[in-house]
């Protein structure tokens, strides 16, 4: 009792003494922000393309209005062109130039290369290693990018990862495999399509952490509602959106830099060693 009266007194003159020692007392809701492993699936890079949908239906706001702490609507256009999307038609690449697949009979994930899965999984494809093979393999017409004007497989490349993905519909193991022979033999497999190249935007970026201070959080529930509890007492405002896959089992918390008691909360988050998400994502930019 006398320490949650101690707490509320501190909190009447500007310091966030729950928040502190939630933060003590919840060392999970501190998480990081490290490159998930590299292996083939393109469902595995980080899916910043997708945080804007993502944002439009899962953005909350938290603030006192004077009379009450309660939740408050946030514009879902703020998180609006987070990516972009340049799509460039009839673009042409070797087989070789390909890193990863969107879908398979195989788990893309368990694979760091092609070749693993080529080797792992479909031996009978790549023996004897000859050129009749290799036509073989091309010849599957599953592989839609070779076979069809009309083709729903695709390229993508996501700037933050930069490797080139096929965003198949079937022939896993019949491209993995012509590429594997492909390369053995010296024979280039030229590849025609359409890409989609993902970058995230620069400007838009650098409008959130003008406005806000940015910080990755732990969703886990009993931390998560801790944190909410230690913001209502001090009356801080805050925006709160989970982000994307593989990164779903945390949010991302936004603090208004222009409110007094947001930014002390910020100072708290940093001096307590949280990632700064503004600045991860400023990073994401040297890599386009």
């Amino acid at each position: 009792m006398i320490t949650s009266l101690v707490r509320s007194i501190k909190e009447d003159v500007g310091i966030p003494a729950t928040l502190h020692h939630v933060l003590q007392i919840h060392p999970e809701l501190r998480v990081g922000l490290d490159a998930p492993p590299v292996d083939i699936a393109a469902s595995s890079v980080v899916q910043w393309h997708t945080w804007a949908d993502l944002v439009r239906w899962e953005l909350r706001g938290w603030r006192y209005d004077g009379i009450s702490y309660s939740a408050f609507p946030v514009n879902g256009a703020l998180f609006s062109d987070f990516t972009t999307c340049d799509i460039t038609e009839g673009w042409e690449c070797d087989i070789q130039d390909v890193s990863g697949l969107a879908s398979s009979k195989s788990d893309l994930k368990s694979f760091s290369t092609l070749d693993a899965m080529v080797e792992t999984n479909a031996q009978r494809m790549i023996t004897p290693m000859s050129r009749d093979k290799l036509g073989e393999n091309l010849a599957w017409k599953e592989i839609r990018i070779l076979h069809g004007d009309n083709s729903s497989d695709y390229f993508a490349r996501y700037r933050w990862d930069n490797r080139l993905f096929l965003m198949n519909d079937g022939g896993s193991h019949h491209f993995a495999a012509a590429r594997y022979i492909a390369a053995r033999l010296g024979v280039p497999v030229p590849l025609l399509g359409s890409l989609r190249t993902y970058r995230v935007n620069g400007p838009k970026i650098a409008a959130l952490r003008a406005e806000f201070d940015i910080f990755a959080l732990s969703r886990t529930p009993a931390a998560s509602n801790a944190f909410l509890e230690a913001m209502r007492r001090f009356r801080a405002t805050y925006i709160s959106t989970p982000l994307p896959r593989p990164f779903d089992d945390r949010r991302a918390i936004l603090l208004p830099k222009a409110e007094p008691r947001s930014a002390k909360v910020a100072t708290a988050l940093r001096s307590a060693g949280f990632i700064d998400l503004g600045e991860h994502l400023k990073q994401l930019l040297a890599r386009r």
